[in-house]
């Protein structure tokens, strides 16, 4: 085992200082970032941005979950997506702004739950992970 540290002993001292550097970087910048991003996130996040991330989301959704539903048969993570898709509309098309925040946070929790309990369904049932 000492041997292998010290062969690559050179690659580890790279790895340190480089992730020295990150954390440097990280660090110092940090404060700017927070306060400049309000600024960059207003003109950033646009109605139109909004429903280009939705919409794409979803249908990478459709497409993951749809697939391993061929595999394990539970409809919990399609139902999970449903509803997580109707909540997203809701919040982007039909509420005001006040409440639109409110629904596509619950969309997008919908969502994530479907990927967790599509990716326990999957672990279960599945046996060979390579398709």
């Amino acid at each position: 085992m000492l041997k292998r540290i010290k062969k690559h002993s050179h690659l580890l001292h790279k790895t340190g200082m480089t992730l020295s550097l990150i954390c440097l970087i990280h660090c110092l910048s940090m404060p700017f970032i927070i306060t400049l991003l309000p600024i960059v996130a207003k003109g950033f996040l646009n109605h139109t941005f909004e429903i280009i991330l939705v919409v794409s989301s979803l249908i990478l959704a459709v497409i993951l979950l749809t697939k391993d539903y061929k595999i394990h048969h539970k409809s919990l993570p399609l139902k999970l997506l449903i509803g997580a898709a109707i909540s997203q509309y809701i919040g982007l098309f039909i509420v005001n702004e006040n409440l639109e925040s409110a629904f596509v946070v619950m969309g997008s929790f919908l969502m994530a739950f479907a990927y967790i309990n599509n990716w326990n369904m999957h672990q279960k049932t599945c046996s060979n992970h390579s398709h």
